[in-house]
């Protein structure tokens, strides 16, 4: 009994501190009274440089997904790159420069690229 009292009041501290909205007027809801929406900004004519998560440039690379293993590119010169299936043991070792192309072991597809 002792630890029902005690979960309770224990749930009942943890909502009130939750954070209360206030309810919206109806002036709040029409769609005249928050006036125009802003315009989102347009997107970049070229990709963005890469950043520190995307050292090698995965994010660059995301349509190769779903290509077969034989129509990539080879690696330009100095890349370094990680081919390998899905299952296969792989090294742990965290190398943010390294773009690691997982490639499905029956269609022989790209499945997933990611740095590391």
């Amino acid at each position: 009994m002792r630890l029902i009292v005690l979960s309770v009041a224990a749930i009942a501290a943890l909502a009130a501190c939750s954070e209360q909205t206030p309810p919206a007027s109806p002036a709040d809801q029409s769609p005249a009274a928050s006036g125009p929406r802003p315009t989102p900004p347009s997107e970049p004519a070229e990709p963005a440089a890469p950043t520190p998560d995307d050292a090698c440039g995965a994010a660059g690379r995301q349509d190769w997904i779903g290509r077969a293993r034989s129509d990539l590119p080879p690696p330009p010169a100095g890349a370094d790159w990680r081919v390998f299936e899905t299952g296969q043991p792989v090294t742990q070792d965290l190398r943010p420069d390294r773009l690691n192309i997982e490639i499905d072991p029956d269609s022989r597809k790209v499945v997933r690229l990611s740095c590391g």
